[in-house]
């Protein structure tokens, strides 16, 4: 599932996890006591705050809610740190090419589609053709530890690292239980790994990696892999054939644009695998987050209205976590149409 087929997801999540959080004061479905409670409607700011509600996580139930809503916090801290990264990449491009300060204000989006035009116009200006840039780029290359997001499902769950298994969707590499078939594979289960393996994962994956988790522990395990996933730098080189400079200024602006501006986006699209997914798998446990709110909640008991709250919070945080996640995706791309990738 794409993150844009999440929007019904997102979309769901929120009519449900808001109705809940709008309920009278001191009930919640089911007719629980709630008021009273430190901490309220998602804290003073309204935000999500996993430690407002007192000591829920000693049951099971509390303990993967914390999780989610940790995760909550974390995904959208990354998400809004992705597209500050793509904001300063289009400013760079910008500032190279000579673009005022105020064509560099404004919402993310539309600053950078500003910029991207104003790049394609002086390359017109500069070039005779395409053909005159001699672009030579090598993505980066992200990796999930896939050990560290099986552990983090376990400690969610209550359970040992070993009851969980996790599988990869790019190369596995490291160590395969099932079949792996690629550059370096054994073919046998449990053997060394380096490509696609069909069963569980140990060791790093190149691409992200899923585990057989609850909704709400998958979510965590997921969006704290896509926060500590470990990548390469891209490499980029830019040169022009002299030959067919038409504006020798507007062509040394568009190579510094580019030179200086592409690599910070190009990081940000190799950890968009990783990140989309958290937030795909953080919205379906949303979902069934807000599906059986009510009866959740009300088993916290004098804990009942602030753990509403806590749920409520997490809603309102969808739709700025999509938004910077769409964001990011969109610019990215137009990113690589430069460098035609």
């Amino acid at each position: 599932m794409h993150i844009v087929s999440s929007r019904l997801v997102f979309a769901s999540s929120i009519v449900a996890l808001a109705t809940l959080a709008g309920c009278p004061k001191g009930k919640v479905p089911g007719g629980m006591p709630g008021g009273g409670v430190p901490g309220g409607l998602g804290g003073e700011s309204g935000m999500v705050d996993p430690n407002s509600c007192g000591n829920y996580a000693v049951s099971d139930a509390g303990r993967k809610l914390k999780d989610f809503l940790i995760a909550t916090q974390q995904l959208q801290t990354t998400t809004e740190n992705t597209v500050k990264v793509v904001r300063e990449s289009c400013a760079i491009i910008g500032r190279e090419l000579g673009m005022v300060p105020t064509d560099l204000e404004g919402e993310t989006k539309d600053v950078c589609a500003r910029v991207y035009g104003k790049l394609d116009e002086a390359k017109k200006v500069a070039f005779k053709g395409s053909a005159a840039l001699k672009i030579t780029y090598k993505p980066a290359v992200c990796k999930v530890n896939v050990e560290a997001q099986a552990k983090a499902a376990a400690e969610c769950e209550g359970k040992a690292s070993a009851d969980i298994k996790a599988s990869c969707s790019g190369t596995c590499n490291g160590t395969c239980e099932g079949t792996c078939a690629g550059k370096a594979g054994t073919g046998g289960s449990g053997g060394q790994c380096n490509g696609q393996c069909s069963g569980t994962c140990h060791g790093e994956c190149d691409g992200h990696a899923d585990v057989d988790a609850s909704a709400q522990c998958k979510a965590s395990a997921s969006v704290k892999a896509s926060a500590d996933v470990q990548c390469t730098e891209p490499e980029l080189t830019v040169a022009a054939d002299a030959k067919l400079v038409l504006d020798k200024t507007k062509a040394d602006q568009a190579i510094a644009a580019l030179k200086n501006g592409l690599p910070k986006i190009f990081s940000v699209k190799a950890r968009l695998a990783s990140l989309k997914y958290a937030a795909e798998v953080w919205a379906m446990s949303a979902k069934e987050l807000s599906g059986s709110a009510g009866t959740l909640a009300a088993s916290f008991k004098d804990q009942a209205m602030c753990i509403s709250g806590q749920i409520g919070a997490a809603a309102k945080a969808v739709g700025s976590i999509e938004a910077n996640v769409s964001v990011s995706v969109e610019v990215s791309a137009s990113a690589s149409a430069q460098v035609g990738g």
